[in-house]
């Protein structure tokens, strides 16, 4: 006899499983180098100076003061370390999930934007822990590139009035636009100077690694200075601006005072002050509307975007990604941070970096850890211009105008759709971009289903005049679309009525209730006619689900078209009048002008092809 199995002895080794599984760090920590030590060194230190400024000027973004961009980069860069599967990928704030941030706490206090973080995180943990990865499949890559073109020219409109020293009160971007042209004899020229000559080394110094040189160590420095173009142009500018700084006035708008050190790690508040009002959690959840679903979905999709990008031959956990990034925002909710995400840019410099593990983000944490502790006072010079100047040209790359012109020679109604949502984005918002665009995804998508194409032909043996109605639907057979393969159908066998139909079951993979009660009803109306309907190809689940509902003996079953013929081709002699015929409905698109020169090489290919069924002709 075997032995038994103590039940507690498992539980251990199923927790001990699910450990190793979720604690990502358990899995790459034990194979650590010392290599791994110097490239993890370098690759953290890097993008800490990156993050540093960048953090910065998202704060502003989402209307909140400079500290809190940066508490948000250090927690999830600590956090994602032990849970994060993915090397390249650095959590933080990033340009999308501040503007939404923005969009839906604008006017509120900030303990709405700690609220908003804190279920964001257990949004985004929750569908991981229930596995809910797939659910980003739905969303669109034409849908997200609408939105992120349209959240690009919604952020650089936004960053006019810092680049041009106004005070502009719009945030949609016709408003702005409108005050801007209101206001152009205000435009500050400091402001203006400093902002378009940073603008002009980051894109300078964006391109330095375009230069082909052959010394390495030259190269490398070249790299460096390249890949911190932002802190190098946000310290120039800050020096500048301290440098024109006489008797406590500036001749630019400057970031002013933020706070020195970390903060204390405490639960969110969950009461706010909304005037003279103090408010309960549940009001401020119903202040935050659709925002607890739109922001950690986005967030979700962003980040599985990046881990697919950068896995290269690995297979992305989905869920893991959702319970890394729940992790971060949750915690990041304890020290006052807002929504975070992964960023492409960051992605791209830890991987230009040779980034080894996700210990980088020990040290590109601790580098802003230190700016808090150390270099606060100082951040009080930085120049908002140069800060507009940072956002402008690191959100400009994410406007995605190539696919138009793809689109419109591939797939006109994905070409619409994303149009679209661009549209809508720029003007009413990327929140409602995300939501019509999500609809409009669904109706084009349950479209598909509903009205599949159905090739319908007339066919004859080769060797006799006997021709009969061939019907194969392209999209498999569901609810959807059965009333319309019926239709289909009826109306082919109209214009043909004197013949036998055969129905290829090729594509039907599976039957819902409704699709099989379309059969039934077929078969019935058919063969009890004394027209015929044949069945071929049909799979064995298929067979046995309607056979569940309709009487196994009324359903003539053939095992594949060699049965019914040996050599199927189009009916050749068919006049014009019957050869139009053919099609059914709107003609569902399908010609046969080819068919003719092809018929005799095509019906043996399609024969030889066929698949294999349990069935015999009855």
């Amino acid at each position: 006899m075997g032995r038994k199995t103590d039940p507690q002895t498992t539980l251990i080794a199923k927790v001990k499983a699910q450990l190793f599984q979720r604690l990502v760090i358990l899995q790459w920590l034990p194979k650590y180098t010392k290599s791994d030590i110097l490239a993890d060194l370098i690759a953290g230190l890097t993008l800490g100076l990156t993050m540093m400024p960048q953090s910065i000027a998202y704060a502003g973004l989402a209307g909140l003061e400079p500290q809190y961009g940066l508490y948000t980069a250090f927690i999830g860069s600590y956090t994602y370390i032990f849970v994060g599967s993915i090397k390249e990928v650095s959590i933080g704030p990033t340009s999308l999930m501040s503007l939404l941030t923005f969009s839906y706490t604008v006017g509120k206090p900030l303990e709405c934007v700690i609220l908003l973080t804190l279920i964001a995180g257990c949004v985004e943990l929750l569908m991981g822990l229930l596995k809910l990865g797939f659910l980003v499949d739905f969303m669109s890559p034409c849908l997200t590139s609408g939105f992120t073109s349209a959240s690009t020219l919604i952020i650089i409109s936004a960053q006019l009035k810092n680049l041009f020293g106004l005070n502009i009160k719009s945030h949609a971007v016709i408003g702005i636009i409108k005050e801007l042209i209101q206001k152009y004899d205000q435009i500050k020229l400091a402001d203006t100077l400093l902002g378009l000559i940073c603008i002009g080394l980051l894109v300078a110094l964006k391109n330095l690694n375009r230069l082909k040189l052959t010394n390495p160590t030259l190269k490398k420095i070249i790299w460096l200075v390249s890949i911190s173009k932002n802190a190098l142009v946000v310290l120039l500018a800050s020096v500048a601006a301290a440098l024109w700084t006489s008797d406590g006035t500036t001749p630019f708008k400057i970031t002013g005072d933020v706070p020195k050190g970390i903060p204390q790690f405490k639960f969110p508040s969950l009461s706010a002050q909304f005037g003279n009002e103090t408010v309960g959690y549940a009001e401020m959840m119903g202040s935050l509307g659709s925002g607890l679903v739109v922001i950690p979905l986005v967030a979700v999709l962003t980040n599985v975007a990046i881990a697919k990008c950068y896995s290269s031959d690995v297979i992305v956990d989905n869920s893991q990604e959702m319970i890394s990034l729940g992790l971060c925002n949750i915690f990041g909710s304890f020290v006052r941070a807002m929504p975070s995400s992964g960023a492409f840019t960051r992605s791209a410099v830890a991987s230009s970096s040779d980034v080894r593990t996700p210990l980088q983000g020990l040290y590109s944490g601790t580098v802003i850890v230190l700016a808090l502790s150390f270099l606060a006072p100082y951040f009080y010079f930085i120049p908002k211009a140069a800060l507009a100047a940072v956002l402008i040209t690191a959100v400009s790359s994410l406007f995605d105008y190539k696919i138009f012109p793809v689109l419109w020679r591939c797939n006109k109604v994905d070409f619409y759709l994303t149009l679209a949502t661009f549209v809508i984005g720029t003007l009413m918002g990327v929140e409602a971009a995300i939501l019509i665009g999500s609809i409009c995804n669904l109706l084009v998508l349950l479209m598909i289903w509903a009205r599949p194409k159905v090739q319908t032909e007339i066919r004859k043996k080769i060797d006799t005049e006997e021709r009969y109605l061939y019907i194969k639907p392209e999209l498999g057979l569901y609810y959807p679309g059965a009333d319309y393969v019926s239709e289909c159908i009826k109306k082919s066998s109209n214009e043909n009525p004197s013949l036998p139909i055969v129905l290829d079951c090729i594509n039907i993979l599976r039957l819902d209730y409704a699709a099989a009660k379309t059969l039934e009803n077929a078969l019935n109306t058919y063969n009890d006619g004394g027209i015929g309907l044949v069945m071929i190809n049909m799979e064995t689940n298929v067979f046995n689900t309607l056979k569940s509902i309709t009487d196994a003996e009324n359903m003539q079953l053939c095992s594949n078209s060699d049965k019914i013929t040996e050599i199927i081709v189009v009916d050749e002699k068919l006049g014009k009048e019957e050869e139009e015929s053919l099609l059914n409905g709107k003609k569902e698109d399908r010609k046969s002008s080819t068919i003719s020169k092809l018929s005799m090489a095509s019906g043996r290919r399609r024969s030889s092809e066929r698949k294999k069924s349990i069935f015999e002709l009855e």
